[in-house]
């Protein structure tokens, strides 16, 4: 075979693959989803073996990929990316090859190779265009190879700009948050959400759950849409895909009430009444909005989270009662809130006493700590006589000496004085409790509940 065929079978292959490529190849992301997937698909699982970022579930593996998807959203590129998370997990997280040293010659010998094809094609040009001048200018077979060589480099060229004007098209499909082509991805994500929210009130669950779908490929990291879809994935009963979502949620936007609230819910739907527990006390802290709050009453989680704690608490009290020598309180993993979630459960279900020993065991351990010792108090108050109520107030005196701000002394000596018929301790209390820069929300709900305010106001009015 001579230099010029295989020149010319040289050209046709590398337009043809170039064609082929352009019509195939699926090209850049179409999302931000799929970017997302694209990257995390690129870099080695820190902590497994043989697994990328996209293919584990394992914790730090999940971080990345919430990561990525906020970066994404935020615009960031390829290569800023890549560059975090080398520094942060090291340079051995990045499957894809460097461009120094050994590795170099990954990009390299591509460029070679096609560099090797344009040689070959220039030199037989330049073959044909010498072989064409030897010949006489007259000589009709020298026009008829002009005209056929014209013909086919116009066919070749064709070919070469159609396959490269195939790949711009595709390669302009792909989204960014600042890309002229397809717009701001946002407001794309907005309105999907919108969308879903009227399917989610036409009772089209599946229709609703399809467009947080879809505002989740145009932005993978949008808090609203991962709380939403995980809400309404605990409602198929799939609650351990909802917890994904959710967490993811929470991951993106820690002060997002609505993603703390279904968190919570789904916790209980699981039986697990400390996280549920966790997550409503959060809720509780971020001034959730009235339709939150709303939600919460009609879902009934405070009285679930507290049947939930007391049931657990109760299991911990029957745990220790089978040793035939309660070991001492600081050598069991109890803290502190669980000795008093359980001394309340124990007096919820009648035993006062049992409740009021279970904290002198604690304060065996914890003869200082306030809040033991005002729980111990409160237990004494609420008994209904007039000694242990004197003996409670002792204990409130005590606790509040320690710790003149104890949120839980303040408001138990408040009801404790206002039982005694001393009005104007009570409203002292309740005074120094509402100047206090954090006032716990199950504290303030007791005020109400029990009408504090109104109590202590009445007789000052009278």
């Amino acid at each position: 075979m001579s230099w010029r065929i295989a020149g010319w079978i040289a050209a046709v292959v590398v337009a043809a693959a170039a064609f082929v490529y352009g019509a195939l190849d699926e090209g850049p992301p179409k999302t931000n989803a799929d970017r997302v997937h694209a990257l995390a698909e690129d870099f080695a699982c820190p902590v497994c073996a043989g697994q990328s970022v996209a293919e584990s579930d394992v914790p730090v593996a999940r971080e990345i990929r919430r990561q990525i998807a906020v970066w994404v959203d935020e615009g960031r590129s390829d290569a800023y990316i890549r560059d975090q998370l080398v520094a942060a997990y090291d340079v051995d997280i990045d499957y894809n090859p460097s461009g120094s040293g050994i590795t170099s010659l990954v990009w390299i010998l591509p460029v070679l190779a096609v560099g090797g094809i344009g040689t070959v094609v220039v030199v037989m040009l330049r073959s044909d265009r010498r072989r064409a001048q030897a010949e006489a200018v007259s000589s009709m077979a020298a026009r008829r190879r002009r005209w056929r060589n014209a013909a086919v480099w116009t066919v070749a060229v064709v070919v070469v700009a159609g396959a490269a004007g195939l790949l711009v098209a595709r390669s302009s499909g792909s989204r960014s948050i600042d890309g002229s082509i397809t717009g701001e991805i946002r407001v794309t994500s907005r309105e999907l959400i919108f969308e879903a929210q009227r399917r989610l009130g036409e009772g089209d669950m599946e229709g609703a759950i399809a467009a947080y779908d879809e505002a989740l490929e145009l932005q993978p990291s949008n808090a609203e849409a991962l709380t939403y879809r995980g809400w309404l994935t605990s409602r198929r009963g799939d609650l351990d895909t909802a917890v994904g979502y959710l967490d993811d949620a929470i991951a993106v936007d820690p002060a997002y009430p609505d993603a703390r609230l279904f968190r919570a819910i789904v916790a209980l739907n699981q039986g697990d009444g400390y996280v549920a527990a966790a997550e409503l006390a959060v809720f509780d802290s971020l001034d959730p909005p009235p339709y939150a709050e709303e939600l919460l009453a009609q879902a009934g989680v405070r009285e679930r989270v507290i049947e939930a704690r007391y049931a657990a608490a109760l299991q911990v009290v029957d745990g220790l009662a089978a040793f035939e020598e309660r070991p001492a309180f600081h050598e069991t993993a109890l803290g502190v809130e669980d000795a008093l979630v359980a001394a309340e459960a124990l007096a919820a279900r009648g035993d006062l006493l049992e409740a009021v020993q279970f904290l002198d065991w604690v304060l065996e351990s914890r003869p200082s700590d306030p809040d033991v010792g005002a729980g111990r108090g409160w237990l004494l108050v609420r008994s209904g006589d007039p000694e242990l109520l004197a003996l409670g107030v002792e204990y409130l005196d005590a606790a509040l000496t320690a710790d003149s701000s104890n949120a839980r002394g303040l408001v138990y000596r408040a009801f404790a004085r206002l039982q005694h018929g001393d009005t104007s301790g009570a409203r002292n209390d309740l005074s120094a409790f509402d100047a206090l820069q954090h006032q716990p929300p199950d504290l303030v709900r007791l005020i109400d509940a029990q009408g504090l305010r109104d109590a202590i106001r009445a007789p000052a009015n009278g």
